[in-house]
C-alpha cells in the first residue's frame, strides 16, 4: 500500500509532462516494460536459484542488514517529506521530479530488501532477490525528463551538429543551402530547426529501448554499453536523413510544405532506429549467453515444483512504519498549505463568450506553446469588429496544475520579443471594468507590422488579494518563496488580445473596453 501510493504519486506527477512534451511520450510505456521486466525475473526463479547459492554460503548469505542501510531508507524517507512541500508548488520543475524518483526508488529498494528478506527467511536471499529487481526499478529513470541545465545544452550541441552537416551535405547534391544558427536558407525561404529535429527526441528514445533490449537479452555490461552506443549514432544519422529530406522537399516545394513531412519523418526515423537496435541486440548476443539462458530457465523450472519456503502471514513492519510516515507527510503537507490558503479571498472566475454576431475564425495553438505553457485550456480566436481586426487568446490553468510563476514568466514582454517582434511602448498597468469585474491589463504597442498593433494583456489569478501581475522569471528563489509562503497555484487565467486598425492607447483601450462587455462572462461564486 504505501509503495504504491508513493508510485502513484510519482507517476501522476510526470504525466503531465509525459501528456503535452511530444519528447517524452514514450514515457507512458515505460512503467509497464519495467513490470514486464520484474514479472520476468520473478518467473525464472531468481529467488529459487539464489536460495541455493545461498545454502552454498550461509556465513554472507545471512548478515542482517547493517546501519548504513537502514540509515540509507530513513533518509529518502525523510527527503520525501521537503520533495513533497515544494512538489505542490512546483508541480511541473524538473528537479523536483527527479528528487522524487530517486527518493521512491531508494525506498522501495530498501522495503523489497527487508519484506522479501524476512519472508524468505534468509536475508542473503532477499538482498539477492532485490539486486535482480535492481535494473527494473532503476529503468523507470529513463522516463523522467531531464533537467533542463542538462538538456537545453544538449539540444544546442545536437542542433548545430545537425545544422552543419545537413547544410555541407544538401550542397553536396547540388542544392545551394546556408546555415544561419540554427536555421537553414535555402533559394525558396528559411527553414527554422526546432527541438525534435535536433535528434534529442530520437536519443532519449534509442536510449529506452537500447537499455531494454540488453536486459531482455540479458547481455554482458560491454556489449550494452556498445548498444547504448549504437543507438545514439542510430539517432543521430537518421535524424540526419531526416533533416536532408525535409531540406530538399523546402528547396523543391517551399517551405510551407515541409510541415506535412515533418511528423511522418520523425516516426520513420523512430521505426528505422528500433528495428536497426533491434537486429543489432541480437546479434550481440552470441551463442554463449542463449546457453545459460536456457540453461537458467531448467534451474528455475526445476526449483518451481520444489515447495516455497515463504513463511506464513507476518507484520510488514516496514510498511507499517511507512504507511504512519507516509500519512504525516501528506496531512502535514495539506494543512502547510490549507491553513494558508485559508486567508486568502475566495476565488472570482470568469469565462469567454465569444461574439455571435460577425464570423469568428478559430486559429490553432501550436505544439510548442502547449508544452512551455501548459495550460489545461487554450482558445484562440479572430473576427473583425467595428472595423478593427482582433485576435484573442484565452487561457486557462486549473488549481495546482502548474507553478504559480510560470505564467508570469511568459507574459507579452518575453513571448512577443522571443516570437521576433519588436515592442515600442508599453503603458502602466491599468483596469478595466467588465461585468462588475475590475480586469488588470497591460498595453503593448509594436510596429514591426505593416500597420500598428497594440495587444492587451491581462493575468488573473482565482484567489488574490491584489488584482495585479508583473513579468518575473522562474528561478531558485521564486520556486521556494511559494512553498514557504504555503502559496499553491489557486487557479489563473489570462486573456491577450490584439487590436488592428487603431492609433493610440486611448483608442486600444476604447476597442478593449468595449469588447470586454461583450466577451467576459463571470461565474457565479
Amino acid at each position: 500500500m504505501p509503495l504504491a501510493w508513493m508510485w502513484f504519486v510519482l507517476i501522476n506527477e510526470l504525466r503531465i509532462e509525459w501528456t503535452v512534451n511530444e519528447q517524452y511520450n514514450y514515457g507512458w510505456a515505460v512503467p509497464f516494460l519495467c513490470l514486464f521486466l520484474m514479472a520476468r525475473k520473478w518467473k525464472t526463479g531468481v529467488r529459487s536459484q539464489e536460495s541455493e547459492a545461498g545454502s552454498q554460503m550461509p556465513d554472507a548469505g545471512c548478515q542482517m542488514p547493517g546501519v548504513i542501510f537502514y540509515l540509507l531508507f530513513a533518509l529518502c524517507a525523510f527527503l520525501y517529506l521537503p520533495t513533497r512541500l515544494i512538489q505542490e508548488a512546483n508541480p511541473d520543475w524538473r528537479l523536483v521530479s527527479w528528487a522524487m524518483a530517486l527518493e521512491v526508488l531508494g525506498i522501495t529498494l530498501c522495503v523489497l530488501s527487508l519484506e522479501l528478506g524476512a519472508g524468505s527467511g534468509e536475508r542473503g536471499a532477499g538482498r539477492f532477490q532485490v539486486s535482480a529487481f535492481r535494473f527494473p526499478l532503476l529503468f523507470f529513470l529513463v522516463a523522467v525528463p531531464w533537467p533542463t541545465l542538462l538538456e537545453t545544452p544538449i539540444i544546442q550541441v545536437l542542433t548545430r551538429l545537425d545544422v552543419g552537416m545537413t547544410t555541407e551535405l544538401i550542397g553536396w547534391l547540388g542544392i545551394p543551402a546556408i546555415c544561419h544558427g540554427n536555421v537553414i536558407e535555402v533559394a525558396t525561404g528559411v527553414m527554422g530547426i526546432d527541438d525534435a529535429c535536433s535528434g534529442i527526441r530520437s536519443f532519449q528514445a534509442t536510449l529506452m529501448i537500447s537499455l531494454f533490449l540488453g536486459e531482455w537479452l540479458r547481455l554482458t555490461r560491454g556489449r550494452r554499453a556498445a548498444l547504448v552506443l549504437a543507438g545514439f549514432l542510430f539517432s543521430l544519422l537518421f535524424n540526419l536523413a531526416r533533416l536532408l529530406l525535409l531540406v530538399w522537399v523546402a528547396s523543391r516545394d517551399g517551405v510551407a510544405a515541409v510541415h506535412r513531412w515533418h511528423d511522418p519523418a520523425g516516426v520513420t526515423i523512430l521505426l528505422g532506429c528500433f528495428s536497426g537496435l533491434w537486429f543489432l541486440a541480437h546479434g550481440l548476443v552470441g551463442k554463449k549467453p542463449e546457453a545459460r539462458s536456457q540453461k537458467s530457465e531448467v534451474r528455475s523450472q526445476e526449483s518451481e515444483a520444489r515447495p516455497s519456503e515463504i513463511s506464513a502471514f507476518r507484520v510488514p513492519y516496514s510498511a507499517l512504519v511507512l504507511i504512519g510516515w507516509l500519512l504525516l507527510v501528506e496531512i502535514g503537507v495539506e494543512a502547510w498549505y490549507r491553513v494558508r490558503e485559508a486567508e486568502l479571498p475566495a476565488p472570482v472566475t470568469w469565462n469567454i463568450a465569444w461574439p455571435t454576431n460577425t464570423a469568428v475564425k478559430d486559429l490553432t495553438i501550436t505544439p510548442e506553446v502547449r508544452r512551455i505553457l501548459r495550460y489545461d485550456d487554450g482558445q484562440n480566436r479572430q473576427w473583425q469588429a467595428d472595423g478593427f481586426l482582433c485576435q484573442a487568446i484565452f487561457l486557462h490553468w486549473k488549481p495546482g496544475s502548474v507553478a504559480a510563476r510560470l505564467t508570469a514568466n511568459h507574459t507579452p514582454e518575453v513571448c512577443l520579443a522571443a516570437a521576433g517582434h519588436r515592442i515600442t511602448d508599453q503603458s502602466d498597468l491599468l483596469t478595466l471594468t467588465a461585468r462588475g469585474l475590475k480586469l488588470p491589463f497591460r498595453f503593448y504597442q509594436l510596429d514591426d507590422l505593416r500597420q500598428p498593433m497594440f495587444v492587451a494583456y491581462c493575468l488573473w489569478e482565482d484567489r488574490a488579494r491584489r488584482r495585479e501581475f508583473s513579468t518575473g522569471s522562474l528561478n531558485w528563489g521564486s520556486r521556494f518563496a511559494p512553498a514557504l509562503a504555503g502559496q499553491r497555484n489557486s487557479g489563473q487565467r489570462s486573456l491577450e488580445i490584439a487590436i488592428t486598425g487603431v492609433s493610440d492607447f486611448a483608442g486600444a483601450q476604447a476597442a478593449v473596453q468595449k469588447l470586454l462587455d461583450v466577451i467576459i462572462v463571470p461565474h457565479a461564486p
